[in-house]
This record gives C-alpha cells, sequence and structure tokens, in this order.
C-alpha cells in the first residue's frame, strides 16, 4: 500500500541509483484517505468568512462558509432525490460558482464523476457518457442543447437525471421536464440539512475512482483515465511546492538585481485560467480553495479580463498556457493594466519560448517556474524558481518531486539511459492515475509489470537531475540521413522560429516525402505590421542558424491563428491530419 505524502519542506532534492531518478524528501502517513473527508476536513479549519472564489465575470463571490454550506445542502438533495453510490456524474460546463459548488457536492457525497471537455459537442458527448456508463447529467445552461438528444424517451434507460446550474432566466428547458432540475431548485431542497457523514457514501479509497477523465489523445484516440483518492490527496499535499510562491525563502532573499517581495495581503490570489473540463482546472481549483488560496476564476477566458483581474483583485499567482506568455510583454494590454501585484507564474504542458520567460520576469519581478505533469499523473515535478533571467533554461521542469521516480529509456533498446541521453520519459509513483477504463490494451501498452508509466514524451535529465522535455513520440519528425532517419522534435523548430521579430505564432509539422521520412513544415502567424516577410526569408533564418536536418524543406505557409487545444497547447492532431494525404519530392 502507498503512503500518503506530506512536505516538510519547500525545496526538492533528488537521487539516483540504477539511472532511476527520486526524490530524496521523506514521507509521512495521513489519517484522511478519501477525498470527501479530505476536504471537508480542511474547509472546517478555514474561517468561515473568508473568500475562496471570486467569478471575474460577474465579480461574484463566495466565501467558505457559503461553500460548505450550500455544497452541504445540495448533497442532501441529491441524496433525497436518489442519487446513489453506484452513479456517475457527467460535469459540463465554463467555471463559475456554482459550478464549482456541485462538484465540491459530489466529492462530500462520494461518487466518481467525469468532467466533459469545453470542446466536446454532441457526438463527443454521447460517445463519453455511454463508454463511461454516466447516469446523470450536471450541465450548465449554455450546454445543455448539448444533452437533449440523450433525454429523448429512447434513452430514459440511460440518464435518470438531468441537473441545470448558471440557467439564464429567460432559457426554457425544452424537454422532459421531469427529469430537470435546477441549481436552485436544490439549493433549496437541502436548504439546513446537513449530510450525517462525509463522505454520505461508503468509499473504498483504494478501489474507487474519484474521476474519469478523457486524455488529448495526442498519444492515439482519447482514452478514459481513472484518477483515484489517493491521488488528490497527494496532489493536495504538494500544493506548497507548486502553487505557494508566498511561504517560497526566495522571496526574502535580495538578488544581484532585484528583492523579490511578499504580498501584502494575507491571503495569496491565485488566477484560475484553466477549465473545469481539463483535468488542470478539475484538480486546481479544489486544490488551492481547501488550501486557503482565493481563487480568481472566469466563465470564458478572455485575455483582457485576465489583465484587468489582475489589476482590479491584486493577483499574486499567474498559472498561464506558454501560448499566452507573449501577451504579456507585447500589444497594449500590459501596459494599461497595473500587473505590479503578480509574484509568481507557473506554466506547463507546452515549451515555453526563453526569450520570452526572460522578458516576462525582467518586466515583472516575479518568480517563473516551469512544472511537468500530465493527466496519468499530476505534478510529477516540482519546477525550479528562476528570478532571474540569465539563470533560466528553457525547458528545465525542475527535479523529481516526492514520491515519484523517474527514468529515461531508450527508444530503440528500452535500456535505461544516464544523464544528457535523449529518450523516452517513464515514470511511477503515489500520484500515478489507476489506469484506463475498459481499455486492457492499452493499459498493458502504458503500463508494465513493475509500475513503469510510458508517458510518450522525450526528453532527458542533465547532471544535476533536472528534467528537460524535448518532444514527445508520435510528434517527432524523422529526417532522412544517408541511409538512415534522426528524430527532430518540432517544438525546438518552433522555439528557434518563435525568435525571429516578425513572428507571433508557430506550429511545425513533418509532411510525408516520397523517400518514406518527412519534411518539416511551418504554420506562421505574423506580428501586425510585418506582413511584408515572406515564406523564404523565414526559411532563411532557419537555416543560417539550424541544422540542416531542421529546414523548412516542407515549406511556411502563412496563416491568421495556430490550431489549439483547450489549454493552449498546439493541436498536434489537427495539423497532423491536414497533412496526411500529402506526399512532397
Amino acid at each position: 500500500m502507498h503512503c500518503l505524502i506530506v512536505i516538510e519542506t519547500n525545496s526538492a532534492v533528488s537521487n539516483t541509483r540504477d539511472n532511476i531518478l527520486y526524490s530524496d524528501l521523506k514521507p509521512i502517513g495521513s489519517p484522511i484517505k478519501t477525498v470527501g473527508a479530505y476536504c471537508w476536513d480542511k474547509l472546517s479549519k478555514l474561517p468561515e468568512d473568508l473568500v475562496c472564489l471570486i467569478d471575474a465575470s460577474t465579480d461574484e463571490k463566495l466565501t467558505i462558509g457559503e461553500l460548505k454550506y450550500r455544497a452541504n445542502s445540495i448533497g442532501v438533495a441529491l441524496v433525497n432525490r436518489g442519487v446513489t453510490k453506484q452513479d456517475t456524474v457527467a460535469f459540463s460546463g465554463q467555471n463559475s460558482i456554482q459550478h464549482t459548488i456541485m462538484r465540491f457536492a459530489v466529492k462530500l457525497l462520494g461518487i466518481t464523476f467525469m468532467p466533459l471537455s469545453p470542446t466536446f459537442e454532441r457526438y463527443e458527448v454521447e460517445q463519453e457518457i455511454i463508454a463511461s456508463r454516466t447516469n446523470i447529467i450536471m450541465t450548465a445552461g449554455q450546454d445543455y442543447h448539448k444533452f437533449e438528444h440523450l433525454l429523448l424517451d429512447s434513452n430514459a434507460n440511460v440518464i435518470k437525471q438531468c441537473i441545470v446550474f448558471d440557467v439564464k432566466q429567460q432559457q426554457q428547458l425544452l424537454q422532459h421536464r421531469e427529469r430537470h432540475v435546477t441549481y436552485g431548485q436544490l439549493l433549496a431542497d437541502g436548504s439546513g440539512q446537513q449530510l450525517p457523514q462525509i463522505p454520505y457514501f461508503n468509499v473504498n479509497p483504494e478501489t474507487d475512482v474519484l474521476f474519469l477523465v478523457h486524455t488529448s489523445g495526442s498519444t492515439g484516440r482519447p482514452k478514459c483515465a481513472m484518477i483515484g483518492h489517493r491521488t488528490f490527496i497527494n496532489a493536495s499535499q504538494y500544493s506548497k511546492i507548486y502553487l505557494n510562491y508566498e511561504d517560497n525563502p526566495k522571496h526574502d532573499i535580495t538578488t544581484d538585481n532585484s528583492t523579490i517581495a511578499k504580498p501584502t495581503t494575507t491571503t495569496t490570489v491565485c488566477a484560475i485560467p484553466y477549465p473545469c473540463g481539463h483535468v488542470s482546472g478539475t484538480c486546481m481549483i479544489p486544490l488551492q480553495i481547501i488550501a486557503g488560496v482565493q481563487c480568481v476564476i472566469m466563465g470564458q477566458f478572455d485575455e483582457e479580463l485576465l489583465f484587468r483581474s489582475i489589476e482590479k483583485y491584486g493577483i499574486h499567482i499567474l498559472p498561464a498556457f506558454p501560448s499566452f506568455g507573449r501577451r504579456l510583454i507585447e500589444g497594449d494590454l500590459a501596459d494599461r493594466y497595473d500587473l505590479s501585484s503578480l509574484i509568481g507564474m507557473s506554466t506547463g504542458g507546452a515549451p515555453f519560448p526563453g526569450h520570452i520567460a526572460r522578458q516576462i520576469i525582467e518586466k515583472y519581478n516575479l518568480v517563473f517556474r516551469e512544472t511537468y505533469g500530465m493527466t496519468e499523473y499530476i505534478w510529477f515535478t516540482t519546477g525550479e524558481d528562476v528570478m532571474d533571467g540569465n539563470q533560466l533554461i528553457p525547458g528545465n521542469v525542475g527535479r523529481v518531486s516526492p514520491g515519484g521516480e523517474l527514468k529515461i529509456i531508450d527508444l530503440n533498446t528500452g535500456a535505461s539511459l544516464g544523464a544528457n541521453s535523449d529518450g523516452e520519459i517513464c515514470i511511477r509513483g503515489v500520484r500515478l492515475f489507476m489506469g484506463y477504463l475498459d481499455n486492457d490494451t492499452a493499459n498493458r501498452v502504458a503500463i508494465d509489470a513493475d509500475g513503469w508509466y510510458r508517458t510518450g514524451d522525450i526528453g532527458y535529465y542533465d547532471n544535476r537531475e533536472r528534467l528537460f522535455i524535448t518532444g514527445r513520440v508520435k510528434e517527432v519528425i524523422r529526417v532522412g540521413v544517408d541511409n538512415h532517419y534522426v528524430n527532430i522534435n518540432p517544438s525546438e523548430i518552433e522555439m528557434f522560429v518563435l525568435t525571429h521579430p516578425s513572428i507571433a505564432e508557430v506550429a511545425v509539422v513533418g509532411v510525408n516525402n516520397i523517400a518514406g521520412t518527412h519534411w518539416p513544415r511551418a504554420y506562421v502567424v505574423l506580428k501586425q505590421g510585418h506582413s511584408v516577410i515572406g515564406g523564404d526569408d523565414i526559411k532563411k533564418y532557419v537555416s543560417e542558424t539550424m541544422a540542416y536536418t531542421k529546414q523548412l524543406k516542407g515549406g511556411v505557409v502563412f496563416v491568421h491563428q495556430i490550431h489549439r487545444t483547450s489549454i493552449g497547447k498546439v493541436d498536434r492532431k489537427y495539423y497532423r491530419n491536414l497533412v496526411e494525404n500529402e506526399l512532397l519530392d
């Protein structure tokens, strides 16, 4: 049985044995094993009047006391309406206070839930609900149309109940009203009542699934990952390493260039730009709330609203998509609003351009941190705090976090490699997921007999045991060299192309050629006022500096936007599909 981890220090130390990296921090056990009980225990220790959630779109605020009261009331009402331990709940909708309360209510009950991506429409919704055997829908009013077909009489044995939150006053629920109930009705039905125990249902934390979440499909067809109670609780206990910059001792240190100051308020304020329908939003919002952090959310990501919110609410911590970084140093928004409250910025999920990060550190005098995690393993590295742009090493995502182990394996032989050798990243530890739902084939491919999860990411660790991500196994571009080929990571070319002063965004993909390998192609978005630059100029810019294997022999295509996933990553699958039928000389 894995024990739960409590961090005793903010400094993560890695060690190596047999080319396996692990953290040297000591774990100690936790008596609380279920997420419902864990969240309730944490909430009960916080001041009732502490504002824990702010909706930047409406300026609505929620206190800890209100969260506890409303989540309890809704939990009671759901039980009274026949919700059982065997049910599974699907969530769909924008980030909001009502959505967050409903999520906490489900945790207090102890039933499994499944967040649905905001990008899903009717087809994907039906596929995922049927595959996961979900029978209760909790949806925002604006997403209700995605579920109407599942509420037909012919599907009466599929969907047991539909709960609608954030209902606009003029909105009409068109059909089957006997199976509908609104957030307001549930709150009224359970008003003033308390669940007799938390979790309400009997939960086995070793075998019961906390939530299901579908992967992005970057390694193939999307799969449904099962996230357990242990994973969430361990992630919570690591939150000071990943998200709380206020307690970082470096904030009291004067560097060669500046001093990083602590917030002037007693409560850390954190922006949450990630959607609830993604694993990042699903975990980050409740983990921050139970840690006593004030979260600022927005129904739909809007750049100007985020800038305005930083000024209005004095936001200290900004988790940000790599694609958003440039906005902090270019354009009029960054200069129109006062962003001086920022003390820390964290990023992950895709490479962050080093020259952009250095300018952000210099302009805002903040701590920059790049971390590594995924749906299948929440927060695998601690990141490395950088306060001086000259110390930044692009791609450095820090050391192995407590409770985790890492090895790099050769792509051909599977042998474990030493420092400074590129290979596939394999990980295991206390925050690893439970496996893929009803998919034994995917489980056998992903996790070996010793519990190692093959991430599909390419990377290496250096002599200081810091991990660097360089690409993905299925995203590598195979470029022919004589009678063999070499693997080229598109992100490496992208990072260089972004150093061109005329280029705002870029996506690189390998296009098939008659030799059976690839030629790199760049899809480019130009900055305003730089439309005179041509494709040959960009190709020359690359060829003058990068290896010939990385030259853009597949061409340069100018576009108005780069297609991205819901969390800001380049949508690699879109570009692979775009060029799959091409064949170049």
